[in-house]
């Protein structure tokens, strides 16, 4: 009898490791490359993020009243208007007041609730789907150039991810399963937040109600009036800024196809530009989900840029024939055993779709694509897996072994491939390695300031929407840009400060105004003289400008 409970543990404690060891490998090498010169790589604010974190700076550091900006009424959230979402805003503002305005502090927070995100969906999905294809999707997915991009930079959209994958997990969590309100609250909670992320993903909340609705006899009844009820609360604030908030849901700066499309002289659709503007997303949308947008096939700088262009590549083009493969197993798999969960990929990559077809104004790129990354890298990972799964029930007891063993061999390869590629190439350099302000401080501004330490210099950088926070010379300058401040050498221009400025300028008080957007600033100060200087990086104009 000893002997048999000695072997029974032995067993059990077998099963044990073979069960968990492997999630804790994968999970172990996502949060080491998540994390990896998280405050250092890219050396610059990427995503825009320098325009979309301006108001919790002022807050921080200002000790600045933002709370008729942010608040939990529906805004039109785009990158640049990331600061009047609430929730991200308290992400972002934990950060500054634990690490400061670094990279560092702006990026740890939402790389760590992206790290819990995917921790979420592989508990939540492992009831339906092997474990190995699970593990296997979320190692590439998370790895992948197209996540590390967004999911590392602190902005909005790599957020809006963790929104999307926390949201889809906790409804998951509620199909078939026992009574547990708790857990329906948690979940609509989530779902409801969903509009404080990034626009891309906010056709999630109505399709996780619906859902909820269409599936009812899936979920049991108390946990569907907890989830949809907390759901229906939480939206309810919106009544004290209705219909305007309603509006402001799928408005996307106006750049949406419906928007756009309006625009005969007596307010009706041009229904011929609207067809053609459809026929052109689509072509691009194709091309770009194909790996047809760029004509290298190896060394391609993946996912390089959230700037529209055309030629952006979303993923390694070795593994476009095995989405497709995915796109009809998955397909072929949910209708043999007429299980809806498991045509859930296909369903929400027509849904990452939309952002992109509705494309009124751009064209679609990889910012418009965010909500198609998780159906995309979850169709490569089944159609490699269904592939390997064949060869494997059709081979002999030795060789399923080596295709086990192939299996993992393929995916940390891919896995290794997409890391060199993001590490090895730069990304978002138009908005952050050439931002205008950046540069002008690097150029300009800092060897200005250490040849004349005793000049007085009014200093200019974009305000976006004539909000003022000066986050990049904050960040570049650090203590010696404060300093200066404390002593009065070096003066922020803002919308409420402009008079009182250019008194000071007539009366000679400044030595020079320093400006890397003269448009603004002319505006403001209209008795300063731009000089062209000497930078110009590409894609920006940067000038000094002194009276």
């Amino acid at each position: 009898m000893t002997e048999k409970n000695a072997g029974s543990r032995a067993n059990n404690a077998s099963g044990s490791l073979r069960t968990w060891l492997p999630p804790a490998l994968v999970f172990a090498v996502v949060l080491l490359v998540i994390f990896w010169r998280l405050g250092s790589y890219p050396p610059y604010f990427n995503d825009a993020v320098d325009h979309g974190i301006h108001m919790e700076v002022n807050k921080v550091f200002d000790h600045a009243d933002i709370s008729k900006r942010v608040n939990w009424y529906w805004k039109d959230m785009h990158s640049l208007g990331a600061y009047e979402s609430p929730v991200y805003g308290m992400v972002i503002e934990l950060g500054l007041r634990l690490f400061g305005l670094t990279l560092f502090g702006v990026r740890f927070f939402p790389a760590l609730i992206e790290f819990g995100a995917l921790i979420l969906t592989f508990f939540a999905f492992r009831k339906y789907f092997p474990q190995y294809l699970l593990l296997s999707f979320i190692l590439l997915m998370a790895l992948s150039p197209w996540h590390l991009l967004i999911a590392r930079s602190g902005g909005i959209q790599g957020f809006s991810i963790s929104q999307y994958l926390i949201a889809l997990s906790m409804f998951v969590l509620l199909i078939d399963r026992k009574r547990s309100v708790g857990l329906a609250i948690l979940a609509g909670i989530s779902t409801a937040t969903i509009p404080y992320g990034y626009a891309g993903i906010r056709l999630l909340l109505p399709l996780l109600v619906l859902l909820a609705i269409v599936c009812f006899r899936r979920i049991e009844k108390y946990n569907l009036f907890a989830y949809l009820g907390t759901i229906l609360a939480i939206c309810a604030i919106q009544i004290g800024d209705f219909p305007r908030s309603l509006q402001m849901y799928f408005y996307a700066r106006g750049e949406n196809l419906i928007s756009v499309g309006r625009r005969l002289p007596n307010g009706g659709y041009d229904f011929a530009f609207i067809a053609h503007k459809l026929n052109e997303n689509f072509h691009l949308l194709f091309k770009m989900i194909m790996g047809l947008n760029e004509k290298a096939f190896w060394n391609v700088n993946v996912a390089r840029t959230l700037t529209a262009i055309r030629d952006v590549v979303l993923y390694p083009k070795f593994l476009v024939p095995l989405f497709i493969v995915g796109l009809v197993y998955s397909l072929a798999h949910a209708y043999k055993q007429k299980r809806f969960i498991l045509a859930m990929p296909v369903l929400l990559l027509l849904v990452g779709l939309v952002p992109n077809m509705m494309s009124g104004m751009g064209i679609p790129d990889l910012l418009r694509s965010i909500t198609l990354l998780v159906p995309t890298y979850f169709l490569i990972t089944d159609g490699a897996y269904s592939l390997f799964c064949s060869i494997y029930t059709i081979s002999s007891d030795r060789l399923r072994v080596a295709f086990s063993g192939l299996f993992a061999v393929f995916v940390g390869l891919v896995s290794a491939y997409q890391v060199n590629n993001y590490f090895h190439y730069e990304k978002d350099t138009m908005f952050g390695k050439n931002d205008a302000s950046l540069v002008m401080y690097n150029e300009f501004l800092k060897r200005y300031i250490a040849g004349h330490p005793n000049s007085r210099i009014l200093y200019h950088e974009f305000g976006p929407f004539d909000e003022w926070s000066y986050v990049v010379v904050r960040w570049v300058g650090g203590k010696d840009v404060q300093a200066m401040r404390d002593e009065g050498k070096l003066v922020f221009l803002t919308k409420d400060n402009s008079a009182s400025m250019n008194r000071l300028l007539k009366q000679g008080y400044f030595d020079i105004v320093v400006s890397a957007f003269p448009d603004q600033l002319e505006h403001m100060l209209p008795d300063t003289k731009a000089i062209k200087a000497e930078i110009s990086p590409h894609g920006s104009k940067v000038y000094y400008v002194k009276r």
